[in-house]
């Protein structure tokens, strides 16, 4: 139906039929349909992202502390500490050069790596390192 024709259709005062509801309904369905998988990528992309803050935050908080320390004994110096914040595992680490050459001398190097399994069971990690210069 042309829309001249439909336009005049309308003015004559007929309305439209039970029928032409019924097929815009379902044609509008369809269209939220098609929106429903971008809803639930939306939330797994949300929580992924909170997930992912957490575990910044977890290891921030590791290296802001570590930095105060004044000195790490013996070397390489490992923490693992499980259930962080509830299902988050984070592994520190602090080297120097007698440990690893890679390492300048005069140097602490600390790593943090935060591992957890996100909704799909995936397992996720973060790593962060700093170097902290000896005193």
């Amino acid at each position: 139906m042309k829309l001249c024709n439909f336009l005049r259709y309308l003015k004559c005062g007929k309305g439209l039929t039970l029928l032409e509801v019924m097929v815009s309904m379902v044609i509008l369905a369809f269209g939220i349909l098609g929106l429903a998988p971008l809803i639930v990528i939306s939330m797994y992309g949300n929580s992924y992202s909170n997930e992912v803050t957490s575990a910044n935050a977890i290891a921030q908080e590791r290296i802001e502390q570590l930095r105060e320390a004044s000195s790490f004994s013996p070397l390489p110096w490992q923490e693992v500490v499980s259930g962080v914040h509830g299902s988050f595992t984070r592994t520190t680490t602090v080297d120097d050069s007698t440990t690893d050459g890679s390492i300048p001398t005069g140097v602490y190097r600390i790593t943090v790596n935060v591992n957890w399994s996100d909704q799909r069971g995936l397992s996720r990690t973060v790593s962060y390192y700093t170097y902290k210069a000896k005193k």
